[in-house]
């Protein structure tokens, strides 16, 4: 979430979290290779880059493609630049040796007054469907993102999707709007930081929700489709009795025993952490239920290995926290990886339950005159 509240506890929280273990855990050492980091892209390879350059990383390997393609990597980010904004897309042939640009998801909806496309800005999500739907085969790469012209005066999560590897995408539908890209908002708020993923034979995404002011500073939603055109109503799933409190940047995975495991940061009364909470069918959440406290620090991350092993990070602390118990709330490790720090490292479960981690750097005001580059991460438990 673009939010200025959380950017002022960053400094005082930050110090905090790093000397915090777990909660209900130790912090355990573990034997494992890493492979990185490397650079996907520089910061100056890109015309018309600048400041803070890259943010939100986020990656993904394909599963449910033909044998030729099976097994490559992509990545992707928020593109910072002069001009209007696309989602670069990146593929790698060689675990994460080396990256490509392939495409860039160009805003193909959106237009100004003057015919200009607002540009795809923030927070892009990449998404391999495992199963068809509606039109789309198993095997097709979906990229939901946050659509905002260039005076941040409106936002709209809207869906791309390729049926060639990524290398050409089309407009696919638009899954919620709203207002000012700004948390000072009092009504009207902005949509954030879409999560994709099917759940029981249908598309449904995870969000943050600005539009209930002020009963609600943000809440974390989602929506269902069959065929990702047509998109049912609203479902909260994560809204505090707080007005002020802010979950937000929602992930969710499935375990192994077949429930759902969501992830999600939490601003209140001046504390900055990660909770989760679990489901039965990644549906239905229970929206008054506040979760439980995971770790300090936010921007989490949630992913399950084929093992069975439940994954998660966070931007407070460099480790990963592993549960090995479907979620059980006293179960979680809090193990040292020494992987840099970052805003919201995405995590990509591969094939023989290798990590891929991809991270646009550090946290970064949009008007930060530091710029970071996107980078990528094999992590390797043996």
């Amino acid at each position: 979430m673009k939010n200025n509240k959380k950017r002022g506890l960053l400094v005082s929280l930050t110090a905090v979290a790093l000397g915090l273990s777990l909660l209900g855990s130790n912090r355990q050492t573990v034997d494992a290779d890493t492979i990185g980091p490397t650079t996907v892209i520089a910061n100056n390879k890109v015309p018309d880059t600048k400041s803070p350059s890259f943010l939100y990383g986020r990656g993904m390997v394909t599963l449910h493609t033909d044998k030729a393609h099976k097994g490559r990597l992509y990545a992707t980010s928020e593109h910072y630049v002069n001009g209007t904004p696309t989602f670069l897309i990146f593929e790698s042939l060689n675990n994460a040796k080396s990256w490509k640009k392939v495409s860039e998801v160009k805003d193909k909806h959106n237009f100004l007054p003057n015919g200009k496309r607002w540009g795809n800005r923030y927070q892009p999500f990449l998404y391999e469907l495992p199963e068809r739907i509606g039109k789309m085969p198993a095997g097709t790469i979906i990229c939901a993102g946050n659509s905002i012209p260039r005076d941040l005066s409106k936002t709209s999560i809207d869906l791309y999707y390729s049926k060639d590897h990524a290398r050409s995408w089309k407009y696919l539908s638009t899954i919620a709007v709203g207002g000012h890209a700004d948390v000072n908002t009092t009504s009207d708020g902005p949509v954030w930081e879409p999560f994709v993923q099917v759940v029981d034979h249908q598309l449904v995404c995870y969000f943050s929700d600005e539009r209930d002011k002020p009963a609600h500073s943000q809440k974390l939603s989602h929506r269902v489709s069959k065929d990702g055109v047509n998109w049912g109503n609203e479902v909260d799933d994560v809204a505090f009795k707080e007005p002020e409190a802010r979950p937000g940047m929602v992930t969710v995975a499935q375990m192994a025993n077949g429930k759902y495991i969501m992830t999600y940061e939490v601003v209140n009364s001046g504390e900055w952490r990660t909770n989760y909470k679990i489901s039965d069918d990644g549906l239905n959440w229970n929206a008054n239920d506040e979760g439980t406290r995971l770790a300090y620090g936010g921007a989490p991350y949630v992913a399950v290995m084929h093992n069975g092993d439940i994954v998660a990070n966070t931007d407070g602390s460099d480790d990963f926290y592993i549960n090995r118990q479907n979620g059980k709330a006293d179960a979680w490790e809090d193990v040292k990886t020494y992987i840099p720090l970052a805003y919201s490292r995405s995590i990509t479960v591969l094939p023989n339950d290798d990590l891929l981690i991809v991270s646009g750097g550090p946290l970064k005001a949009p008007t930060d005159p530091n710029s970071n580059e996107l980078t990528s991460t094999i992590y390797s438990f043996k």
